[in-house]
Order: C-alpha cells, then sequence, then structure tokens
C-alpha cells in the first residue's frame, strides 16, 4: 500500500460532538468539502511488500483491534457528517472478521464502498459473492505484469495469482464492477510498468493509478534502493497512457512536469479530500484518532525549480525525502 495524508490541525472551526455535527460537513481551509473516510479495519496483512507505507504502523498497533462497535460508531459518526463514501484500508481489511458487516452497516446508510486490497479473501469465491455485490470499487496492488515480478515485490509467493484471480472474480460475479489497481514503481518494477499497465487493462479494469514509492514504512528503510531518479521517471512514465487501453490513468506522487505531455494526468489533479481514522500514538495512550488531509502534499516539496512553473499551485512537487537524496536539476519549470 503506498498513500498520504497529513494531519491539519482545524484551528478555524472547532470539534463538534455527533449530535452537533448533524448533516454538516468539514469544510477545508480554501472551501474544500469532506466527502469521503478512509478507514483502517486490520493491522494485518500475509503479504511482505519491500515498500509498504503501513509496515511500521502494522508493527506498532498489531496488538490493538478494531472492534465492529469502534468501527460502525466511526462510520455513523462521519456519516451524520456529511461523509458519501467510506474507503476500507489496512492491513489487509477484508480479513477483518466482520468485514461483510461492515459493509452492510454503509449499504444501510446509503454510503458509497471501496476497499483497498491484495485480493485475499476476494480471491475466494464465497466471500466474494457475498462482498462484490456491496462494494462499489475496488483498488487492487498488483506490482508485476507475472508472478516473478510481482511476488518479489509483495514478498509472497502466491501473491500475482490471487490478486488476478481476486480481479476476474469480481469482474465475472458483476461485469459492470468498477475494479482499479494500484501499482507502486520501484526501480526494481520501473522497466516492466508499461506491460504492467497492459496486464491491468486486459483484466478489465477502469482506472490504474501509478504510485511513486513513498518514503514511508518499510519504503523508508529501503528508499536509497527503491526510489527512481528523475530521469527514468521522465523516460518511462510518458510511455504508459499507450499501454492502458480504455483504463483512465492518474500518476501519484510525481512532479508534473516529469509527465511531459501527460502533466494533466497527475493525481494532484483529482484528489480528493479525506478524513483517515486509524490507531494513533497520544502522550501516554493509543486513541482511534481522526487526521484530516485537504491536499495531497503530504511528505512532498517544493524545490527551487518549483519557483518559476506556473502549476506550482496545483502540483505539490517532489517527496523532501528524495530532494534531500537525489538531484533535482532533471525538473522542468511549465
Amino acid at each position: 500500500m503506498n498513500r498520504a495524508r497529513h494531519r491539519l490541525a482545524l484551528a478555524a472551526q472547532p470539534v463538534q460532538s455527533d449530535a452537533e455535527a448533524g448533516a454538516t460537513p468539514w469544510i477545508g481551509p480554501d472551501g474544500q468539502v469532506m466527502r469521503r473516510l478512509e478507514l483502517h479495519v486490520t493491522w494485518h496483512c500475509p503479504e511482505r511488500c519491500v515498500f509498504c507505507s503501513e509496515d511500521h504502523r502494522m508493527q506498532a498497533f498489531n496488538p490493538f483491534a478494531a472492534t465492529w462497535g469502534r468501527l460502525a460508531r466511526v462510520i455513523r459518526t462521519h456519516a451524520g457528517r456529511g461523509v458519501q463514501a467510506v474507503h476500507f484500508t489496512g492491513g489487509e481489511p477484508t480479513i477483518h472478521p466482520r468485514f461483510i458487516d461492515l459493509l452492510r452497516l454503509c449499504r444501510q446508510l446509503g454510503l458509497r464502498t471501496s476497499v483497498g486490497t491484495i485480493g485475499t479473501m476476494l480471491a475466494r469465491p464465497a466471500f466474494a459473492e457475498q462482498a462484490v455485490p456491496l462494494l462499489d470499487e475496488a483498488l487492487f496492488s498488483l506490482h508485476g505484469p507475472d508472478a516473478a515480478a510481482h511476488d518479489a515485490l509483495a514478498g509472497r509467493e502466491g501473491s500475482f495469482e490471487t490478486v488476478t484471480r481476486a480481479i476476474t472474480l469480481a469482474k465475472q460475479i458483476a461485469p459492470g464492477f468498477r475494479a482499479a489497481v494500484n501499482t507502486v514503481v520501484t526501480r526494481r518494477n520501473l522497466e516492466q510498468l508499461p506491460d504492467t499497465v497492459a496486464l491491468a487493462a486486459s483484466l478489465g479494469v477502469g482506472l490504474i493509478i501509478v504510485s511513486n514509492t513513498t518514503p514511508e514504512g518499510a519504503a523508508a528503510d529501503r528508499y536509497a534502493e527503491l526510489a527512481v531518479p528523475l530521469d527514468d521517471l521522465a523516460r518511462v512514465l510518458p510511455t504508459v497512457p499507450g499501454r492502458a487501453g480504455s483504463a483512465i490513468i492518474r500518476f501519484f506522487g510525481v512532479p508534473m512536469c516529469v509527465l511531459g505531455e501527460h502533466r494533466m494526468l497527475s493525481n494532484d489533479l483529482h484528489w480528493d479530500p479525506r478524513v483517515t481514522a486509524e490507531w494513533a500514538r497520544h502522550p501516554g495512550r493509543v486513541v482511534f484518532d481522526d487526521f484530516y488531509n485537504w491536499r495531497p502534499d503530504r511528505k512532498r516539496t517544493h524545490v527551487p525549480a518549483c519557483g518559476s512553473c506556473e502549476m506550482s499551485a496545483l502540483c505539490t512537487g517532489v517527496y523532501a525525502e528524495f530532494a534531500e537524496r537525489f538531484p533535482t536539476d532533471r525538473l522542468r519549470p511549465i
């Protein structure tokens, strides 16, 4: 999993109680309306992805279970605040023992549902038959065009078979199902990226997110060996849209200028505000907390070359860790 979030102190808007909140949504500093909840439901995962941004958090919070009562309360609270869609994440969210019940609750509240998954349970027909009709979409993790490439990055033999079977099964159960793919780009799989995108398209997915490695969790531990130089990104990424067929492409965590003529496919331009609910450490205790995310700029920064770029108000730049470790002279102001 490769994600971005940051915490924001809502100084201008006091925290409301559930009763006070009603159907009034949270409004961000630039007038953004909060409609999306990302809910962490487990800190367990059968994969050991070399770039997993959640690795450290999974180790820290693995002993703490997210109970049905807690999760149901969070969903109801944010539905009352105007949230319209819930994205389940983890760990591997489908292994939560009451995952199906969580989907049913969302359906009862009129909320759209999605899940970020490696396909663990959705590859099992009996489970998929229950879950897919209650899901509006799923974001499957696929990091290579074959088992050798994908399994090496996922850290588990058989992972490629699982995720591709899950995508195929979901489309069989509901031909119109909105399946998407997230593929994380590292030095190990960059050259195979066009083939990975072509495979995803052949499986019938409608959206393919190409995510640059985020310097967090396991990826932070080996960032020097995983991070792709800007010259290499600029060489390979512009070739990707031509392999996507009818699928939509979005590039996450990549400066817009590196995308060349495809800069309008930057996910910086297609990102929705969201609130993330998960375990967090406070002084002397662990709490299930909310983190409000109004822009996709977590861990990213502008470098001097960005100063004269006319897209700098929209593009959130490079990862700060990348700028500290690697040359950024490849950036060309637009």
